[in-house]
């Protein structure tokens, strides 16, 4: 009686530990969010169009400076230009940051609710969600 019991009991656990964990082949922590943001290039305005919150905002460039790199994910969008990094997100709308003089961009992501931008100098990764940034020193050798 009491084997019985202990060998429900697992097979309990087991059944809910399964329905829990993803399945073989499900990809886990991409794919999930839904397309939410778009960009629209309009001379010097980048407009996000943001489906979720059914509205656009929009980012003026100034007079000098020019789009060097985007990319969108579902949910967020980076533009990287001759002057800022900026970063849309679904929940934040537009947010800034300087490029240090000379600050070589190495690489450039949007994905689910996250940018990352890689340069010579540093790390940086945005929050769709929360809008923040954070930022991480990179000690390349020159």
């Amino acid at each position: 009686m009491r084997s019985a019991r202990v060998r429900m009991l697992l097979g309990l656990v087991v059944a809910v530990s399964s329905a829990a964990l993803p399945s073989l082949g499900q990809q886990v922590g991409g794919g999930n969010v839904p397309k939410q943001v778009h960009l629209v290039l309009d001379g010097n305005r980048v407009i996000a169009s943001n489906v979720r919150l059914n509205r656009f905002d929009e980012l003026k460039l100034d007079a000098q400076e020019r789009i060097r790199e985007q990319r969108v994910g579902e949910a967020v969008a980076i533009v990287v230009t001759n002057q800022r990094i900026i970063a849309y997100g679904v929940l934040s709308g537009w947010v800034a940051m300087d490029r240090a003089p000379n600050e070589t961009i190495q690489s450039v992501s949007a994905e689910d609710y996250g940018g990352l931008i890689v340069t010579d100098r540093r790390m940086l990764n945005f929050n769709g969600e929360t809008g923040v940034w954070a930022e991480q020193r990179r000690n390349v050798s020159r």
